[in-house]
């Protein structure tokens, strides 16, 4: 039984590298009716020639390790030079020296054949959808320190004080929860994380925020945009949706934000939470 999401996948461009001509054939059959666009390479050489062309398009690698030319792994290491791109290897050895080679490299994910389109489609999505998350994160940590004042000097700082938390990510993080007024609550609402610079904005501390509803947020935004039809519509058309709304603080000052909300699901394809990201419009005194 399937247990991956049909939307999510035909949004996916993928690079399927596979020397053995029934498994490559075979798979392709099914890649084709899944993903959004499915390039295909019967060795690395010519995989890495199309992944240097089309990477700006594709969302992820699968490859066999054993390939005439150039090896899965020699592919992975070439591509990661030049990209961050998930790379999800496939072969028929358990051999530990390839695994450590595996993530010394940074792969993804590591199957051992044989392997299922179930398992396979489901590790696909998986590393995709937080491959993109990861993505957006620095994106938007990127383009808050490019709109700051004095942005080089802060972003040095930044790089001296986080250069070893670099790859966990802790970087972005740290940059979004002192440049990006941010919320993420879980599939009901309930506020699981507040970034610094949002908490500042609203008079709040994180601790008064974190374990209310997002409806705690003095929204006097319409009606009609309220953060939990905001929620509905997002699981409804499973796309990003923006909106504005109008929030106060404890001193009655209105804010007033674009808001940017990203719904994500667990393993078991249900809703597992949300993302709202807040860029502010303006400000004033609430005379009300």
């Amino acid at each position: 039984m399937a247990t991956f999401d049909l939307g999510t996948l035909r949004t996916i461009t993928i690079l399927y590298v596979e020397d053995e001509a029934i498994i490559r054939e075979q798979s392709l059959k099914a890649y084709n009716k899944l993903f959004k666009t499915v390039y295909s390479a019967v060795n690395g050489e010519e995989a890495l020639k199309i992944f240097l062309k089309k990477k700006d398009d594709i969302d992820v690698i699968i490859t066999d390790i054993n390939m005439p030319k150039l090896s899965g792994l020699e592919l992975a290491k070439k591509a990661l030079e030049v990209s961050d791109i998930p790379v999800i290897v496939t072969t028929a050895h358990t051999d530990t020296n390839y695994l450590l080679d595996a993530i010394d490299i940074g792969i993804k994910k590591y199957e051992i054949k044989p392997i299922t389109l179930n398992g396979i489609v489901q590790d696909i999505e998986r590393v995709v959808t937080q491959y993109r998350k990861d993505t957006h994160i620095k994106d938007i940590a990127k383009t808050l320190l490019l709109k700051s004042k004095n942005t080089a000097d802060t972003l040095n700082k930044f790089i001296e004080e986080n250069r070893a938390l670099e790859k966990s990510n802790q970087f972005y993080k740290n940059l979004v929860d002192n440049y990006v007024p941010m919320v993420k609550t879980d599939k009901n609402g309930i506020i699981l994380e507040i970034s610094t610079q949002l908490s500042k904005m609203l008079s709040y501390s994180q601790e008064e925020l974190i374990g209310e509803n997002i409806s705690h947020l003095k929204d006097s935004s319409c009606k009609n945009i309220s953060f939990q039809k905001q929620m509905l519509k997002a699981i409804h058309k499973k796309v990003q949706i923006k909106s504005t709304h109008t929030l106060k603080n404890k001193n009655n000052k209105s804010f007033i934000y674009d808001v940017n909300m990203i719904v994500f699901y667990g393993e078991d394809s249900l809703v597992s939470g949300y993302t709202l990201y807040f860029n502010l419009i303006s400000s004033q005194n609430c005379t009300q």
